[in-house]
């Protein structure tokens, strides 16, 4: 079992996005700056970065939960799954002594399913395909504006994903 590298940094993300929330109140500058802090430094636009840059400067605490995210992200440039645990445990000593109650939580709720998200370190194991099967699932929920019960789902998700050919099982 492994977790994937989307879900853990969700935390992470979220983590920041309610720290932003909360010090808004008391932080001007971080006023519309939510998707600022929601993207990594090397996707944000010029005018981002700027705002971001002004941020930093300033040591918010979103600013520094931000860079706790972007450690923990290092983590997945381990090469092996002892590296990657060495690794999480010196970043999360590091994360529990701060005053960010949110980061914190995240932290925990990381470290309590870190086995099965550094076991993923050095495989090429991944859940895309599960993810791109729910995908499929959901918009053929959404065509079809719900279902009037399970079997009616069921025959839409294996006809539409289920490869079969209509004409070839007719002529047979």
């Amino acid at each position: 079992m492994v977790h994937d590298k989307f879900h853990v940094v969700k935390y992470l993300t979220h983590a920041i996005e309610l720290t932003r929330k909360e010090e808004v109140k008391e932080e001007p500058l971080l006023k519309n700056t939510r998707f600022v802090f929601l993207k990594r430094l090397d996707t944000m636009t010029a005018k981002q970065r700027l705002t971001f840059e002004l941020e930093n400067i300033s040591n918010t605490k979103t600013a520094s939960a931000w860079r706790m995210r972007e450690n923990f992200i290092a983590l997945y440039d381990s090469e092996t799954s002892e590296e990657a645990l060495e690794y999480f445990n010196a970043w999360y000593k590091s994360v529990i002594h701060t005053s960010n109650k949110h980061v914190k939580k995240a932290a925990k709720t990381i470290k309590a399913h870190i086995e099965n998200i550094v076991s993923q370190i050095g495989t090429n194991i991944s859940n895309a395909k599960a993810e791109q099967t729910n995908s499929k699932i959901a918009k053929i929920q959404r065509v079809a504006n719900g279902y009037h019960n399970f079997d009616n789902l069921r025959a839409a998700i294996l006809f539409f994903n289920g490869n079969l050919n209509l004409l070839h099982t007719i002529n047979d």
